[in-house]
């Protein structure tokens, strides 16, 4: 039976647990306060699967103490903590986050971190426990920029029409406030000519957008809305704070007129989408 799985703010109760987490994984914990301000940790069936920690440093934070027990691995808990600290840095009007790791940099390019030079790191950060000792200078550097536009990933099966459209839409409607993405599950790598002539009557030139996987576009989760629209099965889980399923038709052998209705209900769609996450 899988796991049931919670996601919570830790606190002095935790402090044991948490603490042989970090011995266990040979991570760092000896300034670690009882209180464990900032910590997030992940329980399954209420066990202590995995943990991760928020140092706020006002415009800079540290994401540090990212753990996970190696018999909890693999059922996307790391992703959870991840897309919960991110969630809580720009709550907390975080613009970067800064973290060291010698072990996990291919993991977190993935969730859009790069590489960055120590010397690029605020003032601020460095003085941390983890930077000025805990951690080994040899320790990989880097930094993920937190956006406060509403995020929204749109995904189909090809990435060919309709959420093509929707990128589209959302980037018409939601202008500097979005930052929209498409994908598709099994991604046919052109964009639909009947998509972009739809779109060119409206003034929009969908050309430009190219046809791209899940996996492209992981690295800027997490979303604040994933919508998706006929994959099914083969739309795998992605960190967002709300998921939505459109019931829309595939347009892709429609004659124009009806493929205009199909994007005419997208762009309603959208407008809808827009209002509940207080874009518009």
């Amino acid at each position: 039976m899988p796991a049931k799985m919670i996601i919570r703010k830790a606190g002095e109760l935790d402090f044991p647990a948490i603490k042989s987490l970090l011995a266990t994984m040979k991570l760092p914990s000896e300034d670690l306060q009882k209180e464990l301000p900032g910590f997030f940790i992940a329980e399954a069936n209420g066990k202590t699967a995995g943990c991760i920690g928020l140092e706020n440093y006002g415009d800079a934070a540290l994401l540090r103490s990212m753990a996970v027990y190696p018999e909890y691995r693999n059922q996307g808990i790391a992703s959870r903590l991840t897309e919960t600290l991110l969630q809580q840095a720009a709550a907390e009007g975080v613009k970067e986050i800064y973290l060291l790791t010698e072990t996990a940099e291919n993991y977190f390019l993935k969730k859009g971190f790069r590489t960055i030079s120590r010397s690029s790191v605020p003032d601020t950060v460095k003085k941390s426990s983890e930077f000025s000792h805990l951690c080994p200078s040899s320790a990989t550097v880097m930094r993920k920029e937190i956006s406060l536009k509403k995020k929204i990933l749109f995904v189909c099966i090809e990435n060919s029409n309709r959420s093509q459209m929707s990128q589209a839409f959302a980037k018409i409607l939601g202008g500097d406030k979005v930052e929209a993405y498409s994908a598709g599950s099994r991604p046919s790598g052109k964009v639909n000519p009947r998509a972009i002539e739809a779109m060119k009557q409206l003034g929009y030139d969908l050309s430009t957008h190219d046809s791209k996987s899940l996996k492209d576009v992981e690295r800027f989760a997490p979303f604040d809305a994933v919508v998706t629209m006929g994959c099914g099965d083969a739309c795998p889980w992605m960190p967002a704070r709300k998921f939505i399923d459109w019931q829309i038709p595939d347009p892709k052998h429609m004659e124009p007129d009806e493929f205009n209705k199909v994007r005419n209900l997208i762009c309603d769609k959208v407008k809808e989408l827009l209002r509940e996450l207080e874009v518009i």
